[in-house]
């Protein structure tokens, strides 16, 4: 089971070659274990221990070879960027592990080009460079804006959707504050002002005019896309419907006919998230949930998981079973190629 780990963590346990050989390790030593994944090679002469890097999700699986680029480089170094700085604000890469560090490389600073670290030029504001549990990378707004020229619609859109829950999430699980939301998106539309011939921007704006924060999981993004793609209007995200004894039930997307709840694996296998409870409770309790919010609204609940949600065509595959079919009307736009 892949577990998630404090940042501070991951950007400890990153070690040098310099540090083994010191510690009494030979080169072959190294190359023994790396091959043999006792240890995992990250970047050229940095490393980290396979164990730990097997059980981290991929997002900080490449944190760590982040923090290794960066180590690697000395002070001042480079700006991170794209889906690398994406992974140092704590946004979510959807089923995408990058195998390339991305930078920018401000004046007078030199990083090389090389099998797993990307050089990128152009214009980069002072507004636009913040540091992050001491890795300096572009800020939210920016990095969000170069994920959604470069990546996959999948990819941004979940980023996207994070970026805004990270500003605009309250104190009370389902609290949104729509103004912090609309603070960032201005920000973010504001970045692709300043750069209106940037290969990808069509795709960018087409992003950011799509991202709600109100999703709570990639899952759920990933969903919402999948549903605009064939054409089905989305009434409202995370849905209140008046529970028994005075609790409010929240459902993930809402049509004018069905509710729609994405079931992602965690939520039944990390027992963290279950809070300990046995997986045959949960399990009962998610079906009495379904049952009271069928009963009271005289909707269907549709469920999907990851499996679900990979193409287009398994979404609608999957909508088939509940007999819905994607309505007669234009789909959402295309939001444009992506820009590599």
């Amino acid at each position: 089971m892949r577990t998630a780990q404090d940042p501070t963590t991951i950007h400890s346990s990153v070690f040098s070659r310099a540090t083994l050989i010191a510690e009494g390790w030979t080169d072959d030593g190294i190359r023994a274990a790396v091959r043999d994944k006792v240890v995992r090679r990250l970047h050229h002469g940095w490393y980290m221990a396979f164990e730990l890097w097997e059980s981290l999700f991929w997002e900080q699986q490449h944190l760590a070879h982040v923090a290794a680029v960066v180590a690697d480089a000395g002070d001042p170094g480079p700006i991170i960027a794209n889906e690398s700085a994406a992974v140092a604000h704590g946004l979510p890469l959807f089923h995408y592990l990058p195998d390339r560090v991305h930078v920018i490389c401000e004046k007078g600073v030199r990083v090389s080009s090389t099998r797993d670290v990307v050089r990128h030029f152009g214009p980069l504001d002072s507004s636009e460079i913040v540091e992050v549990d001491g890795v300096r990378c572009t800020s939210l707004a920016r990095t969000v804006v170069d994920v959604a020229r470069t990546c996959s619609t999948e990819v941004a859109v979940a980023a996207a959707d994070a970026a805004l829950r990270s500003v605009a999430a309250g104190e009370g699980p389902w609290d949104y504050e729509e103004d912090a939301a609309e603070e960032l998106r201005l920000a973010m539309h504001g970045i692709l002002d300043r750069m209106p011939r940037a290969r990808g921007a069509r795709r960018a704006r087409w992003v950011i005019a799509f991202a709600d924060g109100r999703a709570q999981l990639p899952g759920e993004s990933v969903t919402r896309l999948r549903m605009s793609q064939l054409g089905f209007v989305i009434t409202g995200l995370q849905v209140a419907v008046a529970g028994p004894n005075g609790t409010m039930l929240y459902i993930d997307l809402a049509t004018d006919e069905w509710w729609l709840e994405f079931d992602g694996k965690t939520k039944y296998l990390d027992e963290a998230m279950r809070d300990g409870a046995p997986l045959e409770e949960v399990l009962l309790d998610e079906k009495k949930r379904e049952d009271w919010i069928r009963a009271q609204t005289d909707r269907r609940v549709v469920r999907v998981g990851d499996e679900h949600i990979v193409t287009t065509g398994e979404f609608r595959r999957r909508l088939a079973v509940y007999g819905i079919q994607p309505p007669q009307r234009r789909p959402s736009p295309d939001p444009g190629p992506i820009f590599r």
